[in-house]
């Protein structure tokens, strides 16, 4: 269990210094030439925080952002593509939806020279995309509106739910969350249908509610009116902790899950050096805000966020993302069986 605590409130410094605007002047200057840049990207916390960044090293490049969720980015740039309106020059997403733009050939490989920095990890083989960053998930409890409560330790701990934990749990909808349903592929590969069925038909059997947003479900656990989530994200527990929420954050004992955030310059991209620049941004100077805002990053020179153990060490179940996408259709009718979500 990590507990937020004044040393994961306080501000830090990434360990390991590198140069910012990593870039060659002639792509710098290409870039400048063109004049603008155009983001799609799902992580609506910290793009701005790399936006405004960007902006501060290169004021003469107008960033225009579509910040939704992933699958919502995909569609809308689906949609112009079709009607021969692509605004797109990067997308920034969660796997699966990098993924899913790789195989319907909608990004174009650009290989920085910041990957001599990162693990090959960072760089998958036959993807025409990037991982920037990596987060975990866990299990969240308030322990100001939980005591006398032993909270979930594991996920198997759902499948037989104490009877305390009657409506205080909350959990995401994995038909429009990224995140939710990279966990529901995760749970159901490594467990397998019978055990992962077990944990949300204890999710539905504890009156579990469904939050319809990231902010909704935070809200719901540090206001205490749903204190328990069945799963957070290590950088969102970071922000409430930094705040003094007194929120546990809990790696279950059986494994958490690891989700990748990648970048890519799209097939087509109207402003490819722009594109250049900000993915060479994005695996450079970024990675600084990346450790700061509690996530982890594939660079070899930055150390993991403050007060998490090193990613390496970590038990995990491992997360075959094209399978899963191969089987969202199948996987997430078998989710609303199983639990009766309509």
């Amino acid at each position: 269990m990590i507990r937020s605590t004044p040393f994961l409130i306080l501000a830090s410094l990434v360990a390991g210094s590198f140069a910012v605007q990593a870039s060659d002047t002639t792509l710098i200057e290409a870039a400048k030439k063109e004049g603008a840049l155009t983001v799609y990207a799902c992580d609506p916390p910290q793009t701005p925080l790399y936006i405004n960044r960007f902006k501060q090293l290169y004021p003469d490049i107008a960033v225009t952002t579509y910040v939704a969720g992933c699958w919502e980015i995909f569609n809308r740039h689906a949609t112009e593509r079709q009607a021969k309106r692509q605004a797109a020059d990067v997308f920034f997403a969660t796997e699966d939806v990098m993924s899913r733009l790789n195989r319907e050939n909608l990004l174009q490989v650009y290989k920085t020279s910041e990957l001599a920095h990162f693990d090959p990890a960072a760089s998958p083989d036959g993807k025409s995309y990037l991982i920037v960053k990596t987060l975990i998930y866990g299990m969240a409890a308030n322990r100001e509106y939980i005591k006398g409560i032993t909270p979930p330790k594991d996920w198997l701990d759902y499948a037989n739910p104490q009877p305390a934990w009657q409506n205080l749990i909350s959990y995401y909808d994995p038909r429009t969350s990224s995140a939710a349903f990279a966990l529901l592929a995760a749970l159901h590969q490594n467990l397998g249908p019978e055990k992962a069925g077990a944990i949300y038909k204890g999710l539905i059997a504890s009156q579990a509610s469904l939050a319809g947003t990231t902010p909704a479900g935070m809200a719901k656990l540090t206001s205490g009116e749903q204190p328990i989530m069945f799963y957070i994200m290590n950088n969102h527990y970071g922000s409430i902790a930094s705040k003094g929420a007194p929120i546990d954050f809990i790696l279950p004992t059986s494994g958490t899950v690891k989700l990748n955030f990648g970048i890519g310059m799209t097939e087509g991209a109207p402003r490819p050096n722009a594109a250049k620049l900000f993915i060479d941004f994005m695996m450079s100077d970024a990675q600084q805000i990346i450790q700061k805002n509690n996530e982890y990053s594939l660079r070899k020179d930055v150390k993991p966020p403050d007060g998490m153990p090193p990613l390496q060490s970590l038990k995990s179940f491992p997360l075959d993302i094209d399978k899963a996408l191969a089987e969202q259709a199948e996987l997430l009718a078998w989710w609303r069986q199983t639990t009766g979500v309509k």
